[in-house]
C-alpha cells in the first residue's frame, strides 16, 4: 500500500512538471491583417517598377531610333570625312547599347531624315513637324519616368513604415504572449477574466444607456416605442427562460402568468357583475327578497363550462368537493 502510495505521489509530480513544462504560449505569429498592408504595399511598389522598366524600354527604344537616324543621315555623305566616320562608329555602339529599333520606329526615323533632308521647303516642313511629335512623345516618356520615381520612392517609404508598425505590434503581442505565460499559465487565464470583465462591463453600459434612451422615448414617440418592442421581446425570452429553469421562482416572487390570471379574473369579474346585477335589483324593489341560490342560478346560467369547472376546481382545494 505504502509503495503504492509512493508511485502515485511520483506519478503526480511528473504530471505537475509536464504540464508545466508544456504550458508554454506559442510565438506570436504575423498579424493578418497587418501582413495583408504590407503585401500590399509590396505589390504596388512591384506594379509602379514595372512600369518604370517598360518606360525605360520605351526611352530606349527613342535613343536607338534617333540613333539609327543620325546614322542614316551621315552615311548619305557621299565622301564622309574622319569626323563623320567616328560619329557613325559611336552611334553603332549606342545602338548596340540599347538595341535595334523595330521595323516600324525604323521606317519612321528614315522618313523623317528623308523629309527634313529634301530640298522641297514643304517637305522639310513637314518634317520638322514629324520630328517635333516625335520631341513630345519623348518628353511625355520623361515626365512619366520622374513621375514613377516619385511615386516609388513614396511607396518604398510607406512600406518601411507599415513593415516598421507591424514589427512593432508583433514585438508588443509577443511580450504579452511572453508575460501571460508565466505563473504556469495562470497568468493569460486571469488576463483574459479581466478583458472578459470590461468587456461585457462595457457591453452592458451600452446596452443600459440604449435602454433608457428608448424606453423615455417610447411614451411620446412611436418609432421609438417600436424599437423598445425589440426590448420586451428579449426580456420575454429572458423571463421564459428563468421560468422553465426555475418554475417556483414566479411563484416565491407572487409572479402570475397571463394564462392563469386570465383563469382567474374571468369568473371573478362574472361573479362580482351577477351581486352588483342583484344588489341594484334589491334597491330598486326592496319588497323583493333574494336568495343566494338566485344568485347561485344566475351564476350558472351566466358562466360556461371552462369557468364552472375551475369554480369546482376551488371548491376542492377547499374541501368542499372530493
Amino acid at each position: 500500500m505504502k509503495k503504492a502510495k509512493q508511485v502515485f505521489f511520483l506519478l503526480f509530480l511528473a504530471l505537475f512538471f509536464t504540464g508545466a513544462t508544456c504550458s508554454k504560449v506559442s510565438p506570436a505569429k504575423p498579424n493578418t491583417a497587418e501582413q495583408n498592408k504590407v503585401d500590399d504595399k509590396k505589390k504596388d511598389a512591384e506594379n509602379t517598377l514595372d512600369k518604370m522598366d517598360r518606360n525605360k524600354d520605351l526611352n530606349n527604344i527613342q535613343v536607338s531610333s534617333l540613333a539609327q537616324g543620325v546614322n542614316y543621315t551621315l552615311n548619305q555623305v557621299t565622301n564622309p570625312t574622319p569626323p563623320v566616320k567616328t560619329a557613325i562608329s559611336l552611334n553603332d555602339r549606342i545602338i548596340a547599347i540599347v538595341g535595334a529599333p523595330n521595323l516600324d520606329e525604323s521606317k519612321r526615323i528614315k522618313s523623317i531624315v528623308d523629309l527634313l533632308n529634301s530640298s522641297i521647303e514643304e517637305e522639310k516642313k513637314k518634317g520638322a513637324t514629324l520630328l517635333e511629335d516625335k520631341d513630345k512623345e519623348i518628353s511625355k516618356l520623361q515626365k512619366e519616368k520622374d513621375k514613377l520615381t516619385l511615386e516609388y520612392d513614396e511607396q518604398m517609404w510607406e512600406l518601411a513604415e507599415q513593415a516598421r508598425e507591424a514589427a512593432e505590434k508583433a514585438d508588443a503581442k509577443q511580450q504579452t504572449i511572453d508575460a501571460m505565460g508565466g505563473m504556469f499559465g495562470l497568468n493569460a487565464v486571469i488576463w483574459g477574466l479581466k478583458k472578459f470583465f470590461f468587456s461585457t462591463l462595457t457591453i452592458l453600459i451600452v446596452f443600459l444607456i440604449i435602454f433608457i434612451i428608448l424606453r423615455l422615448l417610447s411614451t411620446i414617440n412611436p418609432i421609438a416605442g417600436a424599437a423598445f418592442s425589440i426590448f420586451n421581446m428579449l426580456g420575454s425570452l429572458v423571463i421564459s427562460m428563468f421560468k422553465g429553469l426555475t418554475p417556483k421562482a414566479f411563484e416565491l416572487c407572487n409572479l402570475v402568468s397571463s394564462s392563469d390570471k386570465d383563469e382567474y379574473k374571468e369568473p371573478l369579474f362574472k361573479i362580482v357583475d351577477v351581486i352588483q346585477e342583484f344588489k341594484i335589483k334589491t334597491e330598486e324593489n326592496p319588497d323583493k327578497v333574494y336568495t343566494v341560490l338566485d344568485i347561485l342560478n344566475k351564476l350558472d346560467r351566466d358562466m360556461d363550462k371552462p369557468e364552472k369547472d375551475f369554480i369546482d376546481k376551488i371548491l376542492k382545494e377547499l374541501k368542499w368537493l372530493k
